[in-house]
């Protein structure tokens, strides 16, 4: 347990000396900023009302949901690859905290970073943006309810170890884990898809090879945003998301582990 304290430890002294880490603190502030003063600007510019608009807001809110789990995985992939990279990881297999134990370790602390971020992002942008996603009356963040953004955010929080895994087990240095990074970017907007009327019925589940998409799919139906006879329970959304990135992290795992053996 000791061992596990003093990396604890470490890590927090870590955020403070390296400015990618800091960022991980940095990032929900903005996302938050964004999402409470610029975006209803834009929107009382530009949106045109009706369908659309709630279309578009149902994008921003989506978009809002995924990007910190996304950003929080990029960081601790990057930070996997600078271990391999200086053959540190090789090193912590002889080590009592084992390659395995430091893994378990800093999934875990990405998770945690990952889930207060998530869940502030949107806690933020819902209680800072007052009437600025206001539509015919109706403001769609008030059908987030504390415990559903709470839920959301531990759940979607599991992609973060997942991804940073593939991101470690598929780059061979940390210029091609950005090159993934990006492309990677745009698949995990499938989302997005959800909200296209054709996307709601059956076929959002061919959405739902994209990990992130369950559980954000379970936020918006809990919220009311997106119904359809097609929709499965809040629950479960939420029981697949879990399952379905536990076992794509395990086998993630043994994958990136066979990648950094001598």
């Amino acid at each position: 347990m000791k061992k596990y304290l003093f990396m604890l430890k470490y890590e927090f002294k870590n955020i403070i000396r390296d400015k990618m880490t800091l960022l991980l603190l940095v990032y929900p502030l903005l996302i938050i900023l964004a999402g409470a003063y610029l975006i209803p600007v834009l929107l009382d510019n530009y949106a045109t009302g009706g369908g659309t608009q709630t279309a578009g807001i149902t994008i921003i809110i989506i978009v809002f949901a995924s990007i910190a789990p996304f950003i929080t995985a990029a960081m601790l992939g990057f930070n996997l690859l600078d271990h391999r990279d200086e053959n540190t990881l090789n090193t912590i297999r002889v080590t009592p905290l084992s390659l395995k134990g430091y893994i378990i370790f800093k999934g875990l602390y990405g998770y945690m970073l990952s889930v207060f971020a998530s869940f502030f992002s949107l806690f933020g942008v819902k209680h800072l943006s007052g009437d600025g996603y206001r539509l015919g009356g109706v403001n769609l963040w008030d059908s987030f309810a504390f415990s559903d953004m709470l839920l959301f955010a531990l759940v979607a929080s599991l992609f973060t170890p997942m991804f940073a895994l593939a991101l470690g087990a598929l780059a061979k240095n940390k210029i091609e884990g950005f090159a993934y990074m990006k492309s990677s970017g745009l698949f995990i907007m499938a989302p997005v898809l959800s909200v296209l009327s054709s996307m709601q019925d059956y076929k959002q589940y061919i959405l739902g090879i994209v990990p992130i998409f369950w559980p954000v799919k379970g936020l918006l139906v809990s919220a009311g945003l997106l119904s359809h006879s097609s929709n499965l329970p809040v629950g479960l959304y939420y029981i697949i998301g879990i399952l379905y990135m536990a076992a794509l992290t395990v086998l993630l795992y043994k994958w990136f582990e066979k990648k950094t053996q001598v």
